[in-house]
């Protein structure tokens, strides 16, 4: 029997796919549940730095809204009009019906409904999403699963280009700065000669998912994009890199950038030039950093409590380049067993003795937090009262954010390390006596 969690910081699979699907330019979904699965999406998405996915987000999606008549009914007829109101109202290039536990629970028969309006040719699909499927991370993988087995409703694929790259493991709303680490990503490979192909936010779009199946290759930036990779590389023939999680810092991210390279096969002088650069450039920020750094005393024994796509970077950047300790290193988002090892493995290579935890209930976190003795802390709005407890400066840096807006600024890639000390110190600071 699964045990109950404290505030788990996740939403269900439900929430992970429609957060997914509004972050596509062109995709309108059609939320086929009740209305309480709506409205807690949409307070869901506003704890991701008060940004809402996309246009067709927040309170503004298309739903049937279902009462309990439907439930002991059946709701599709319901279905059926809103599909129709829906086409009628709105302008989109693909339509997508994502269903609730409630629908999956009743049997209303989805795919025919679809089908119904793929045969008077309409662009629509169906995709299995109801929350006992899992977390939020767990429902962007179904949404883009999905999206494969119906690929040919996208239209005609093209010819394989072997200078795509596919973006995938930044989950939309879950990685509260989703859209900046898509579009430093992007900036890095194209440094390299390569294209982006982020699928999601202002560069995504339909095109992006018809693209999936003819990219020259998938980069995979958390556990979370594994399995869709994987499918990629099964239906398709696509490779692809694992970057173990998002690099921070012109170390971590040089290494992603040549490996990336050397599948690809690329001629290595132009992007070993723009890795040079970019580590230059790090290197000059750090040095102006210097004098601060002991000024301000931003030497620090830290505790960390993040995703499985960011534990990684983040301690290797504090550990490596700041030469920060780590006293203790929470994963919140439950990530695949199979993933579990590395992780610990690559924690242990840059954290040596620093207590590794997979959980995501808030009371065990705080626990953790407050007796690691940790001079800061970086986390989620939640960990503000372990903080507290330890009378530390917190720093977030994972969903659920309140304490800032996210727009485009990352944590990822060299840029992002240096958005990230700018946050660090301003915690720091703001937590000294005036």
């Amino acid at each position: 029997m699964a045990l109950p969690q404290e505030r788990p910081g996740s939403g269900c699979a439900l929430h992970g796919a429609l957060h997914s699907a509004t972050a596509i330019p062109g995709v309108v979904p059609i939320l086929h549940a009740t209305p309480g699965c709506g409205v807690q999406s949409y307070h869901g998405g506003l704890a991701a730095g008060w940004a809402t996915p996309g246009p067709a987000g927040g309170l503004a999606v298309p739903a049937t809204n279902l009462s309990e008549k439907h439930i002991v009914f059946g709701g599709g007829s319901r279905l059926r009009e809103q599909i129709k109101n829906t086409l009628k109202m709105i302008d989109g290039r693909l339509y997508v019906v994502l269903t609730s536990c409630a629908i999956e629970m009743i049997g209303d028969d989805v795919p025919a409904l679809t089908k119904e309006a793929r045969d008077q040719g309409h662009p629509i699909l169906e995709i299995s999403t109801a929350g006992f499927h899992g977390s939020a991370p767990e429902g962007y993988e179904l949404f883009l699963r999905g999206i494969l087995a119906q690929h040919d409703v996208l239209g005609p694929v093209g010819l394989e280009d072997n200078t795509l790259v596919t973006i995938l493991g930044v989950v939309p709303g879950q990685d509260v700065f989703w859209q900046a680490e898509l579009e430093e990503w992007s900036r890095l490979l194209a440094g390299i000669g390569l294209r982006a192909n982020p699928v999601f936010g202002l560069a995504g779009g339909v095109d992006g998912l018809r693209d999936l199946a003819r990219a020259g290759l998938t980069l995979v930036l958390s556990p979370w994009g594994a399995a869709v990779a994987q499918e990629l590389e099964t239906r398709f023939g696509i490779p692809w890199v694992d970057a173990g999680g998002l690099p921070v810092g012109a170390a971590a991210t040089a290494e992603v950038l040549r490996a990336v390279a050397s599948r690809l096969r690329r001629v290595a002088d132009a992007g070993e030039a723009f890795i040079a650069a970019e580590s230059r450039r790090e290197d000059h920020f750090l040095q102006r950093l210097a004098d601060a750094y002991f000024r301000l005393g931003l030497q620090r024994d830290f505790a960390l409590v993040a995703g499985s796509s960011q534990v990684v970077g983040l301690t290797r950047f504090l550990a490596g380049t700041l030469g920060w300790l780590a006293r203790v290193i929470v994963v919140t988002d439950a990530p695949p067993e199979v993933f579990r090892g590395t992780i610990e493995a690559e924690l242990g290579a840059n954290a040596d003795g620093a207590r590794v935890l997979f959980t995501g209930d808030a009371a065990e976190i705080a626990d953790a937090v407050a007796e690691s003795g940790a001079e800061i802390v970086l986390g989620r709005a939640f960990d503000r009262a372990a903080a507290a407890r330890l009378g530390v400066p917190l720093v977030e840096v994972a969903y659920p954010v309140l304490g800032r807006l996210a727009l485009d600024k990352g944590l990822s890639g060299n840029r992002g390390a240096l958005t990230l000390i700018e946050e660090i110190s301003r915690a720091i600071l703001a937590a000294e006596p005036r």
